[in-house]
């Protein structure tokens, strides 16, 4: 009785927090979107991640280059803990700059990222996942 109980919580746990119990890697693109301010914070089809190769994923998104910071994160739909992707230190992940990786949080609250866009022009917002830590980074889009 009690390894019955003891095997329930784990499956309630594993089910909690969205863990695959059958291994291999998550697929973000089914879930995942690029949110900021530039779509007031909300999960748009436009800016839903697609997947580029192994655990990377991408979106593009046009902005103006007005000398402001646009503030984002990776998301899901509902913020839900493990895809509420923000900084991981401000010190050092805060600040993004073209080609530059910088470490992400999937637990964030208020942890938004911050880009400045050098010239106005389309930009690749890119999730990658191949490490033990999440990174994000922008490309100029060709």
């Amino acid at each position: 009785m009690k390894k019955v109980l003891g095997n329930l919580a784990l499956v309630s746990v594993l089910a909690m927090t969205g863990c695959a119990t059958t291994g291999g890697e998550r697929d973000y693109s089914q879930s995942l979107y690029l949110r900021g301010q530039f779509a007031w914070w909300d999960a748009l089809p436009e800016y839903k991640v697609k997947k580029v190769d192994t655990g990377v994923y991408r979106t593009e998104i046009e902005l103006k280059a007005d000398g402001q910071p646009y503030e984002f994160k990776f998301g899901d739909a509902n913020w839900s803990n493990g895809t509420n992707c923000g900084y991981l230190s401000e010190k050092d992940d805060k600040e993004v700059t073209l080609n530059t990786p910088v470490r992400a949080n999937c637990s964030a609250v208020f942890e938004n990222f911050r880009f400045t866009p050098p010239e106005s022009a389309v930009y690749g917002f890119y999730f990658d996942v191949t490490g033990e830590t999440p990174k994000v980074y922008i490309k100029k889009a060709n």
